[in-house]
């Protein structure tokens, strides 16, 4: 095939950069993708395996076929790719994923506790609490299943015991979501100190959540 997909790949290796850049992974942990809608069929621009950070170019994102099968480049693709097309083929409206091991979302993962809408940024931008999935081993299908269940139609979900996943309709929303998890579970943390953290009342979370349907397109509820 004679189609590279650089740009698309380019985009990827930038989101790379910039989780790296932001401290939300290390060594060679979390993944990026983003979809690719051709005439003939959907594909998967996805981060390689087990490539360390420190080393990470062009040549390790690939781009794979729905099944994983190789399209662009010879690496092999993230151990998360299922759970990357599960939420694609949940989530029509979802463009690109980013699977990060940040600090304190990754505590609350650890904790199996759900980051509570304490912010109202984090209710309009990403849907609500941040949810745990049930645990599943990593790069299983019981995984993949359990974070597309979790997630629901937020833009992110913890993974029990593992980190977090943002979504969105394209990679700067993705990483978005992975950030502002990440700082309104350091927000969560630190109001510990002073007490806990309180979290916004239901009226309030239900007319921003009414604000995130209509910005995603989703029917109101």
């Amino acid at each position: 095939m004679s189609e590279t997909y650089e740009t698309e790949r380019r985009e990827v290796l930038r989101a790379v950069e910039r989780i790296v850049a932001a401290g939300l992974v290390a060594g060679s942990s979390g993944n990026v993708s983003r979809r690719i809608a051709t005439p003939d069929a959907e594909l998967l621009v996805v981060t390689a395996s087990g490539v360390p950070y420190h080393r990470f170019t062009l040549d390790d994102v690939l781009v794979v076929d729905f099944d994983i099968d190789p399209v662009v480049g010879e690496g092999v693709p993230s151990s998360e790719s299922l759970l990357h097309l599960a939420v694609y083929r949940a989530r029509p409206d979802v463009s690109a994923v980013v699977h990060t091991h940040s600090v304190y979302a990754s505590a609350f993962a650890a904790a199996a506790r759900p980051v509570l809408p304490v912010l109202d940024e984090q209710v309009v931008l990403l849907g609500g609490a941040v949810e745990v999935a049930e645990y599943g081993p990593s790069a299983s299908e019981e995984l993949a299943a359990h974070c597309v269940t979790a997630l629901g139609e937020r833009a992110a979900v913890l993974l029990r015991s593992h980190g977090v996943v943002g979504v969105g309709r394209d990679l700067d929303e993705a990483l978005a979501a992975v950030e502002l998890t990440e700082r309104v579970a350091q927000v969560q943390v630190l109001s510990a100190v002073l007490g806990g953290a309180q979290e916004l009342p239901a009226d309030v979370v239900r007319t921003e959540q009414a604000v995130y349907r209509m910005l995603h397109g989703f029917a109101p509820q």
